[in-house]
């Protein structure tokens, strides 16, 4: 090789590394914008569910509860609180002004709120 094609490899990587260093962070905070926004459909949904009522009567904030959880086991805990036949005691229970953990046993995500109070 010789040396004129030495210096276009070395300008054609310098090139590269570049845009790689320029498009990584923009990835980035493109990914973490797009979760965000994901993440607040996730929380306008729950409000709309017992889920919501009940997250708010344990005095869990739901902002938080979405930015701490996975969001596979948010969309799962969701799934349970839609398909609970317990709606009954659900609604007994959230006439209460608060709530404690102990007083859920009825609840299909019993587990998981236990562990977020």
């Amino acid at each position: 090789m010789n040396t004129l094609t030495l210096i276009t490899l070395g300008l054609l990587l310098s090139l590269v590394v570049a845009v790689f260093a320029v498009l990584l962070p923009r990835a980035f905070v493109l990914n973490f914008k797009t979760g965000m926004v994901y993440r607040e459909r996730l929380a306008g949904q729950i409000d709309t569910l017992r889920l919501g009522n009940m997250l708010a009567a344990l005095g869990i904030d739901t902002a938080a509860y979405v930015s701490k959880q996975r969001a596979v086991d948010i969309q799962e805990q969701m799934s349970r609180c839609t398909a609970c036949v317990n709606t009954a005691s659900c609604d007994e229970k959230l006439e209460q002004e608060a709530v404690t953990a102990d007083e859920i046993g009825f609840c299909n995500n019993e587990e998981a709120l236990r562990k977020l109070t």
